[in-house]
């Protein structure tokens, strides 16, 4: 291979990643904005929570965490009617997005 085919490869393969990091970047961003919009009913309940009442605070907790939560409670493997209706709408990706928008979202206070 000539020194200006691995030039051009490499500017090729540099440009790739350069994209596929804006591309993941514009979609992480949309995940988030997508899961501030659907988090009005969270808001609700979790908005209010202090730390003395039952009701957790889901600001700043890990993505993973918040996902698998909620997939128990739409799977009714954890025990709390309230949330199992309201995780029971939720699709994969609207979990994913609602993880992604609270793992960085700060309490209003």
């Amino acid at each position: 291979m000539t020194m200006r085919v691995r030039g051009a490869a490499l500017v090729l393969t540099a440009g790739f990643f350069v994209a596929a990091a804006a591309e993941t970047a514009a979609t992480r961003a949309a995940d988030i904005e997508l899961g501030r919009y659907l988090s009005s009913e969270c808001v609700t309940c979790h908005g209010a929570a202090k730390a003395h009442d039952t009701i957790p605070n889901i600001y700043g907790i890990s993505e993973t965490t918040f996902a698998e939560v909620v997939k128990a409670y739409r799977d009714k493997s954890l025990a709390n009617p309230v949330m199992q209706n309201i995780a029971g709408r939720l699709s994969d990706d609207d979990i994913a997005a609602l993880a992604a928008y609270f793992a960085t979202a700060e309490r209003q206070q």
